[in-house]
């Protein structure tokens, strides 16, 4: 059960849409729309055995960063992942909490250091009180300093709300595309 004063927090915020691209990078036989594996391990915006989050990067630099840190973080090197896929997606959502504007961090009670921040306990009880208000995701600064990160709750899309995704790139082992 999420925080019930942050969840107070989180239905007096302003309630922001987002219309525009997305990326992301993933093995090339998953589901783009799917949100499973950050539901079972958890993500910033999410815990761990919660709900299902589609993570995108607000550009293709950011979505490719936030893979690179994902590497970094588990030892792993590209070669060890590929082949890889990157999508971008057409996104169209009604009702997000944006923590890109300082007077909402405030709000919820984070920093901008949180953002980035190692365990991720705090962005995560956010993303569980933003998910139990039906907001369909969060649209944060990226951990990495590049761009944004929007995470997308797959099962709080609204009618109207639209996520398409469209294969751009396939990264081979071999370096080939």
């Amino acid at each position: 059960m999420p925080n019930i004063d942050l969840v107070e927090r989180i239905d007096r915020s302003p309630e922001a849409t987002f219309d525009g691209q997305a990326f992301r990078h993933q093995p090339p036989h998953y589901d783009p729309l799917s949100g499973t594996g950050a539901r079972r391990v958890g993500g910033r915006w999410n815990p761990a055995q919660s709900f299902s989050t589609l993570y995108l990067g607000t550009e293709r630099r950011t979505a490719t960063a936030e893979f690179e840190r994902l590497l970094r973080q588990q030892g792993v090197s590209l070669a060890d992942v590929l082949p890889r896929c990157l999508f971008r997606y057409e996104v169209k959502l009604r009702n997000v909490l944006d923590l890109r504007d300082s007077a909402t961090l405030a709000l919820v009670g984070l920093t901008e250091d949180d953002i980035a921040a190692e365990p991720r306990s705090k962005c995560q009880q956010v993303g569980e009180a933003a998910h139990h208000c039906g907001r369909e995701g969060i649209i944060a600064p990226s951990a990495t300093g590049f761009g944004s990160v929007l995470a997308v709750y797959i099962d709080r899309l609204m009618p109207g709300s639209e996520l398409h995704p469209y294969q751009e790139e396939l990264w081979l082992p071999d370096g080939g595309q």
